[in-house]
């Protein structure tokens, strides 16, 4: 399944998110606990209709915790992660210009062999190089980002996106941290 969301449940709510979620678009579960992908037809209408309903409806988010919206998605080896990781973030290097961002990876799967920590660092600093080459800055900051640059992988399945400021803020299910 091409994925564009990809939803975290409360503890042991998986099953209760799924029935939730379900409605809006075709979801399934990861294969890891509480973790489930899903595509959506229209990513914004869908967060819009989740805060409507947090408004609404609280109670029927109780089994929600986290979503990420997912602009691009890759298959990868290990071998190739990092260069198919900075293909699929080279579109938001543009975007990240003239701001504080940081990159964070959520790592499923492939423990011991992709190192979070480093993959972040790794492709902060191919951000700033690109960045320099072409005469732009920007600034890798964790208090007060302006923009997020999320990497989901479960096994060897990738998701990338970008969450803004601005959508940390309007919606109370994107806690990217």
């Amino acid at each position: 399944m091409e994925w564009n969301i990809l939803a975290t449940a409360n503890r042991r709510q998986e099953r209760y998110l799924l029935r939730l979620l379900s409605r809006y678009g075709e979801f399934k579960g990861s294969g890891y606990r509480d973790v489930v992908i899903g595509r959506v037809e229209d990513v914004d209408a869908f967060l819009e209709t989740l805060e409507k309903l947090k408004q609404e409806k609280p109670e029927k988010l109780r089994s929600l915790s986290q979503i990420v919206p997912i602009e691009r998605t890759f298959l990868f080896e290990l071998s190739d992660f990092k260069n198919k990781l900075r293909e699929a973030i080279s579109p938001y290097i543009e975007l990240v210009e003239n701001s504080r961002f940081y990159v964070r990876v959520e790592r499923r799967g492939h423990k011991g062999e992709i190192s979070s920590l480093e993959v972040e660092q790794e492709i902060d600093a191919f951000i700033l190089e690109a960045l320099k080459t072409t005469g732009k800055l920007a600034q890798v900051s964790f208090k007060g980002p302006e923009k997020i640059i999320i990497v989901e992988t479960i096994e060897n399945r990738a998701g990338v996106g970008l969450i803004t400021r601005e959508m940390k803020e309007k919606y109370f299910f994107i806690k990217i941290k």
